[in-house]
């Protein structure tokens, strides 16, 4: 098993040469996210697409456009 500093050069290398900063930055950044996505899943913090629309629903029924 791979520590994070081991994850985090893993991904750098796997850049090509020409990889500017930000790309760098970026590829940093996803990694993080799906990190935690997976993690999320795993342990169940997930809700259906059903569940989520009745959130958005309620959020935002008062907005108006226009």
């Amino acid at each position: 098993m791979l520590n994070e500093k081991q994850e985090i050069l893993e991904t750098i290398n796997a850049l090509p040469d020409d990889t500017t900063c930000d790309d760098n930055s970026y590829s940093l950044y996803l990694q993080s996210k799906l990190k935690k996505s997976q993690d999320d899943i795993k342990n169940g913090r997930v809700m259906t697409v059903e569940e989520s629309r009745g959130r958005m629903r309620k959020k935002y029924a008062n907005f108006n456009v226009g």
